[in-house]
C-alpha cells in the first residue's frame, strides 16, 4: 500500500523515545509497503538528519519548527481557547505540502504518531486514519501540573483539560487507534470508552544493546534520556536530593552519572555535587551503560514506556525504577527491575545491587532475558501489520493483486 507517515520530529536518528518507535515503525513498513514520510523538524537542524531516512521513505517532507513563531501560536492559543501544544505545532507549509501530495498520490493509509500533529490528517477522512497516541499526553500534562508551581500548574491544568477533548475528537473520528502498554490501553478504553485501540509496544535493537563485557566501575550508576525534558530533569534532581546522600552514607564510592544531551540549568547545577557527573550529548550511551553498575529510572511521571529502561534491560544492567516507570513495562518486580517511590526504599534497592555482586549478576542475566522474552521488534511490528490488515483488508488485497 502507499503510506502516508506524519510524525513530529524528523524520525531518525533513533536517539530518543519518539523517534526509536517511528524510525522502526518507517524501517519495518517500508519492507512491504510505499511510505512517504512527513514530519516536523526541531528546529533547522534536525532536517540534517533526514539523509538517514532516504533509504527507507519513498519521499521525506519535513518542516522546520522554529522556536520563538511556536511560542506566539501557543500563547494564541491560549486565550482563543485550543490546545497550546497543538497549535505550537501547527505550521501551514506541512498542511499544504500534505495537501498537495495527498492530491497527487492518493494514499492508502495515514498513520500519525502524536496526537499533537493529527491537525495534519483531520481533512482527509476518505482515507483509513491510524492515530498512534502512544500514551495519552492529556494525563501526562496533568503529573505536570500536579508537580509545578503557579502559574506554570495553571498553564498545565488549562492544557490537560483542552487536550484531553483534542484526544476525544480525534480518537472517535479516526479508524483506530494505538498505545505502547497495557497500563495505557486500560487508561485509554476507561476514559475513551467505545473506540477501538489496539496495543503496538516498544521493542529494543537486541543486538545493538549488547553488553560487551567491559569491567563495572565500582559504585557506579547511571541514568539516560533528554535532559531538558521535565520529567527528566525531575527525576535526576529527586534522585540526587533524596536518593543519592542516603546511597553514599553507605557507600562513599557510590556515584551518578548522568548521560543525555542538552542538560538544562539544573542539571548542569548536580555536577557540582559529590559523585555525580554530566556527560550532555554523547555519540553512544552503551559505554556508559555497559561500565555501570545500576541503571535508576527514578521518575515521579512517566506514561507510556520509557526506552531507557528497555535499553538497560537488553545490556543487562540491572535497573531501579519507580513505580510509574516499572508499571511501563511487563517486567515483574525482581525480574530485572526492582520498583519503589520511597526515597529509602529505592535507596535500599540501589546499595543491594552495589553490594551483592551474585545478586546483582543474578539481576543482570533476568535484565537481558526479559528483553529478549518481551521487546523483540519484529513481534510489535507483526501486531502492527495485523492492524493495518484490520482497518484497511480490502484496499489491501486489492493493491496487492493489482501489484502482482
Amino acid at each position: 500500500m502507499r503510506i502516508f507517515f506524519i510524525s513530529q520530529r524528523v524520525p531518525f536518528p533513533p536517539d530518543r523515545g519518539d523517534k526509536i518507535t517511528t524510525f522502526n515503525e518507517i524501517r519495518h513498513l517500508s519492507t512491504k509497503h510505499e511510505v512517504h514520510v512527513f514530519c516536523l523538524a526541531d528546529g533547522r537542524r534536525d532536517l540534517d538528519n533526514i539523509p538517514g531516512l532516504r533509504r527507507y521513505a519513498q519521499s521525506v517532507t519535513a518542516v522546520p519548527v522554529i522556536g520563538w513563531t511556536s511560542k506566539l501560536r501557543a500563547l494564541k492559543a491560549m486565550f482563543a481557547g485550543g490546545p497550546l501544544s497543538v497549535a505550537a505545532f501547527n505550521e501551514t507549509k506541512l498542511h499544504n505540502a500534505i495537501g498537495r501530495k495527498f492530491a497527487e498520490l492518493r494514499p492508502d493509509l495515514i498513520m500519525i504518531y502524536s496526537c499533537n500533529v493529527a491537525q495534519y490528517a483531520e481533512h482527509f477522512p476518505q482515507v483509513p486514519r491510524i492515530m498512534q497516541f502512544a500514551e495519552l499526553d492529556s494525563s501526562r500534562w496533568g503529573q505536570f501540573a500536579r508537580r509545578s508551581r503557579p502559574p506554570l500548574r495553571w498553564v498545565y491544568a488549562i492544557e490537560q483539560r483542552r487536550f484531553f477533548a483534542y484526544e476525544q475528537h480525534i480518537a472517535r473520528t479516526f479508524s483506530h487507534t494505538l498505545v505502547c502498554t497495557a497500563a495505557e490501553q486500560r487508561d485509554f478504553e476507561r476514559l475513551i470508552p467505545g473506540v477501538p485501540v489496539s496495543l503496538v509496544g516498544n521493542g529494543v535493537d537486541l543486538d545493538y544493546f549488547r553488553s560487551r563485557g567491559v569491567p563495572k566501575r565500582p559504585g557506579s550508576i547511571v541514568f539516560t534520556g533528554v535532559m531538558d525534558y521535565f520529567p527528566n530533569i525531575d527525576a535526576v534532581v529527586w534522585f540526587c536530593d533524596k536518593v543519592l546522600p542516603i546511597v553514599q552514607r553507605q557507600i562513599p564510592a557510590a556515584g551518578l552519572t548522568i548521560c543525555g544531551s542538552r542538560p538544562a540549568a539544573a542539571v548542569r547545577h548536580l555536577a557540582k555535587r559529590r559523585g555525580v557527573t554530566v556527560t550532555g550529548r554523547v555519540p553512544d550511551t552503551r559505554p556508559y551503560l555497559d561500565g555501570a553498575e545500576v541503571f535508576v529510572a527514578p521518575l515521579r511521571m512517566a506514561r507510556g514506556i520509557q526506552n531507557k529502561l528497555l535499553e538497560a534491560l537488553a545490556m543487562g544492567l540491572p535497573c531501579v525504577a519507580s513505580k510509574a516507570a516499572a508499571t511501563g513495562t511487563v517486567v515483574a518486580n525482581g525480574e530485572g527491575i526492582l520498583a519503589a517511590d520511597n526515597p529509602e526504599e529505592f535507596a535500599e534497592h540501589v546499595m543491594r545491587l552495589l553490594r551483592d555482586s551474585a545478586f546483582r549478576a543474578a539481576m543482570a542475566g533476568k535484565a537481558r532475558a526479559t528483553a529478549e522474552a518481551n521487546y523483540r521488534w519484529d513481534g510489535q511490528m507483526a501486531r502492527l501489520d495485523r492492524v493495518i490488515e484490520t482497518v484497511s483488508p480490502q484496499r489491501g488485497l486489492a493493491v496487492a493483486l493489482e501489484r502482482a
